[in-house]
């Protein structure tokens, strides 16, 4: 889900609530890299004040863009996974697996590690993104 701080704190807080039912949530900026404006939200309190928190972000950093996204919080392990494409061959350079965790439960702290272990869902991602570049042309 969007919102825009253009909205008053009131409507953007009454959308979110409406449409999350339970915390945590994660509160950040339509646009961006990495977790700079990331924000771990596990109350209505902290609701509302990362959401005057938002319009700050938005004044000092212009270039990220008018909106923020909110979503349901997913704890646990992640990977990612970096390709290599030439002449319609996909080949893996690196793959990461990190996991994700509430640190004081506001932030997230990310214990990244280089891996050539292939487990079972690494595998599979690994060919799930190598179908969807072939599904998109990418050479």
């Amino acid at each position: 889900m969007e919102f825009s701080p253009n909205n008053s704190i009131d409507t953007n807080l009454n959308k979110i609530s409406k449409t999350f039912k339970s915390f945590p949530i994660v509160l950040k900026p339509y646009e961006g890299l990495g977790s700079k404006g990331v924000q771990i939200i596990n109350n209505k309190i902290d609701l509302k004040k990362a959401l005057h928190e938002c319009v700050y972000f938005q004044k000092i950093h212009p270039s990220m863009g008018s909106k923020f996204l909110v979503q349901e919080y997913i704890s646990g392990e992640e990977g990612f996974v970096n390709f290599y494409s030439f002449n319609g061959k996909h080949l893996v350079t690196d793959a990461w697996m990190y996991n994700k965790r509430l640190v004081n439960g506001h932030s997230l702290d990310f214990e990244c590690v280089l891996t050539m272990k292939m487990s079972p869902a690494l595998n599979n991602a690994i060919s799930y993104c190598k179908k969807v570049l072939d599904a998109i042309g990418y050479k």
